[in-house]
């Protein structure tokens, strides 16, 4: 559909109402001057009317001639129309017709109107004259008759069509000069308003540099400068939001939350690049505009952010993400801006999978030291109730009952020992000094300590280490770590089982290997096998005073050195442990 311009639409708006102004006017003018003129030609003949009847001779004119030639004499040398009616309505005297053809006047509005008020008028088609007519009457006391003068009013339709065409001319002069200005005008404001459109579609397209010209009407400049402090206003205002939206931005997606803005159908507007890392890699615009059960794949979750919209609050939950394997504790937040805007919830998860795993590790730790502590606690206090109850009357039984709770007791000594040290080593508050030595020093001090043992199980432990090999470690710890590997092999071990002790360096490493040739660890129970309190064969372990926090302890040191154990082990084949410490140039440095 075609549109106008504003120069056209303006054009013609103002075009229309000039013709409707002067068109007005021109009618109105017309009527005026009409009914001027009418009423000017009324008067005068009325005048003339009464004076006609102030000549009328006092003597009677109803009998004889005297009527016609008093007719006929009045309108000498005129084109006036002299008529005389008596009460009765009979033409007396006409000037203009014979009165024996003419017709009783007695219900002329004008006679009957002279009759009554003493003087008439009106204006009618004459079927006399063909023509149409000005009627005015006088009555005449003295004669009691009417004298009736009619005069054709062809004369005042001429003067009016004269006026008209002067008035015509006025009127085309008017609209031709009023067209000028109305073009004028149209292009000026249209001119206006193009700027002023060009301004608004450069600010639409976020360039507020440019400026309307303060030039024209004091209306124009006064548009102008609010345009143009418009322009400056948004611009500080935007530059203000944009700034402001980079702050938020960039704080949301600092966040290590993952964090989801969700409308009230639940489907996902925004979210951080944590929200994005936690539910698959990748580009996070394929979620947007997704529902939260798509995205997400959680129940749990949908129903909270529905109890939020439902409730208009706050809501928190602990729940289990299956999918990733993940514990979240959610938090959603009902945001209402106004009636006319639907609601949003912001979804924030924090992560506590390593906090529920570190909650049931302590679960299982509290468990299991109760345990371990249990069983010689309940050894030695049925030893000691059997002793109270009489054995000490039998002393062979009595020595028995106390060598094995003497055994009891220091299998609890060493589990707490254990304990102490694994607890001493978990702290991250603690700092441990390192220094710089031989590794064959630190190889030959843990061997000396299990050497009693392995001669009597008659075990050789062979060291293999370069001599110029150095180790920056903490001296104590790193030969405890070596020491249990050690013991764990003379321990588990069959008898005359030969035990290596390797230490070597590399480009970055320093590593440290017990191999042993027993019968190994089982494939099943490598995974756990560093974990606390976990024994691959559990009776034989506590029997031979095994506290099951060893390799954990190892595991322990090797990591607050920076470095790692692993195991390799075939079972039947024995295994070999091996801790790798990273290369450190600096001595006396802390861990």
């Amino acid at each position: 559909m075609y549109k106008k311009s504003f120069f056209q639409q303006l054009f013609y708006t103002i075009f229309i109402l000039l013709v409707i102004t002067v068109t007005l006017y021109f009618v109105v003018t017309i009527t005026v001057v009409k009914k001027g003129m009418y009423r000017d030609a009324l008067q005068s003949q009325m005048s003339v009317t009464r004076m006609a009847v102030n000549l009328m001779p006092s003597d009677s004119i109803k009998d004889g001639d005297n009527a016609q030639d008093f007719a006929e004499g009045l309108s000498l040398g005129t084109d006036v129309r002299v008529t005389i009616v008596d009460r009765a309505g009979l033409v007396l005297a006409d000037n203009k017709e014979d009165t024996s053809t003419m017709d009783n006047h007695a219900y002329r509005p004008e006679i009957r109107k002279a009759f009554m008020e003493g003087q008439g008028s009106s204006s009618r088609y004459s079927d006399t004259l063909s023509l149409m007519m000005l009627y005015t009457t006088v009555y005449d006391e003295n004669q009691d008759l009417v004298v009736r003068l009619s005069q054709s009013i062809e004369e005042i339709q001429e003067d009016v069509d004269r006026i008209y065409e002067k008035i015509l001319l006025i009127f085309v002069l008017v609209l031709v000069l009023g067209s000028l200005f109305t073009v004028f005008i149209a292009r000026r404001l249209s001119f206006t308003l193009k700027s002023v459109q060009d301004v608004a579609g450069e600010f639409a397209r976020g360039n507020f540099n440019i400026e309307l010209d303060v030039a024209g009407s004091r209306e124009a400049i006064s548009l102008t400068r609010s345009i143009n402090a418009m322009g400056r206003q948004l611009q500080d205002k935007i530059s203000t939001t944009t700034y402001q939206k980079n702050e938020l931005q960039g704080m949301l997606n600092s966040m290590r939350e993952p964090v989801l803005l969700l409308n009230h159908r639940l489907e996902v507007t925004e979210m951080n690049p944590s929200a994005q890392a936690m539910l698959e890699p990748g580009d996070g615009l394929a979620y947007l505009g997704k529902g939260l059960l798509q995205v997400m794949r959680s129940v749990e979750v949908c129903e909270l952010v529905e109890q939020t919209l439902a409730k208009k609050d706050t809501g928190e939950a602990i729940v289990h993400y299956a999918d990733k394997d993940l514990f979240l504790q959610v938090y959603t937040n009902y945001l209402y801006r106004d009636e006319d805007t639907p609601p949003t919830v912001l979804l924030v998860m924090n992560d506590i999978t390593q906090i529920k795993k570190l909650e049931q590790m302590r679960k299982d730790f509290v468990a299991n030291v109760s345990h371990e502590l249990k069983t010689p606690l309940t050894s030695i206090m049925g030893y000691v109730e059997t002793l109270r109850a009489g054995a000490l009357k039998y002393p062979d039984k009595a020595e028995e009952f106390l060598e094995i709770m003497f055994h009891q007791t220091r299998n609890l000594n060493t589990l707490i020992d254990d304990l102490l040290t694994l607890s001493r080593v978990e702290d991250g508050r603690r700092r441990f000094h390192k220094e710089q030595f031989p590794l064959v020093d630190l190889l030959s001090s843990a061997v000396s300590v299990c050497q009693l043992k392995a001669k009597e199980k008659e075990s050789p432990i062979e060291v293999d280490c370069d001599s110029s090999c150095l180790v920056s470690a903490h001296p104590v710890l790193m030969e405890q770590a070596v020491t249990n590997l050690i013991e764990n092999a003379v321990k588990y071990c069959p008898e005359k089982t030969r035990i290596t002790v390797k230490g070597y360096c590399t480009d970055s490493n320093i590593l440290i290997e017990v191999k042993d040739y027993g019968n190994g660890i089982p494939e099943g129970d490598i995974p756990r096998i560093f974990e606390r309190f976990y024994r691959v064969d559990k009776a034989r372990s506590r029997n031979m005073g095994g506290t099951g926090l060893g390799l954990a302890i190892v595991k322990h040191i090797s990591q607050i050195h920076g470095g790692t154990v692993a195991v390799d082990s075939s079972e039947g084949e024995g295994c070999t442990f091996t801790i790798s410490l990273p290369k450190v140039v600096e001595s006396d440095s802390e861990i």
